[in-house]
């Protein structure tokens, strides 16, 4: 068996090991990763959501990475607003990146004062995607609870306003028919029962900051000229 003749050597080459993969490691972590795209090649209109649950993102970065669209938390109930949603809509202004908005409507709250809630915290500029209503943390989800998430979505669509639910179709009877849906399970939804797939909670975008894990991110289930048609331009 082979003995060094100095123990010292023995640390030494210890150290040196232990630095290496030290070194190794946080080049792993700093090592700007690929954004998380859905699972199917074909969705390449991608986009995220944003809220002050995270330090500032820089819109820019988001667009020459690739996203077409952000979502912007506003509301939740009658009582929560998010802080950086007006900085965002602000910002996206300078670039070509559409935008949307998201309720988190909540069970504990009349759908009449949520909805004055928003109109006054955010009012008629809430982007050109559909406004995305989606279940706050914790709520019932029965038919009372789907019925009054119709009935928020019923008073956009009166002005004018498109409207998706984080619900899945089978619940459709609660909604207007001119509701879209958005889906979040795993494997890519159908085009004909769903307008856009929320593909991860655990995303990341490349080299931007503060967007480097549990990102909420989004694909628009159709084609690049549906979106285009509808939504405006594409970043790719």
């Amino acid at each position: 068996m082979f003995h060094f003749r100095h123990r010292s050597t023995f640390f030494l080459l210890i150290v040196a090991f232990i630095v290496v993969v030290a070194g190794l490691f946080f080049a792993y972590k700093s090592f700007p990763r690929q954004t998380t795209l859905p699972a199917n090649a074909n969705l390449s209109v991608i986009g995220a959501e944003l809220d002050q649950s995270k330090d500032y993102v820089d819109l820019h970065q988001l667009e020459s990475n690739g996203l077409s669209f952000v979502y912007l938390r506003a509301t939740q109930g009658k009582s929560y607003f998010d802080e950086d949603y007006n900085l965002y809509r602000d910002q996206i202004q300078g670039t070509r990146m559409a935008f949307g908005t998201v309720i988190y409507f909540s069970d504990q709250s009349t759908v009449a004062s949520q909805w004055n809630f928003f109109q006054k915290k955010v009012g008629a500029n809430s982007g050109s995607l559909p406004i995305l209503l989606k279940p706050a943390q914790g709520v019932r989800k029965n038919s009372r609870f789907y019925r009054q998430m119709g009935q928020m979505a019923t008073r956009f669509l009166t002005t004018n306003k498109m409207v998706m639910v984080l619900v899945p179709k089978k619940y459709q009877m609660y909604f207007p028919s001119e509701t879209r849906f958005l889906n979040d399970e795993q494997h890519v939804p159908n085009k004909n029962l769903y307008a856009f797939w929320q593909y991860t909670n655990h995303g990341h975008v490349k080299n931007t900051k503060n967007m480097e894990d549990n990102v909420t991110m989004y694909a628009y289930n159709g084609t690049m000229g549906q979106y285009k048609q509808l939504y405006g331009e594409l970043t790719q």
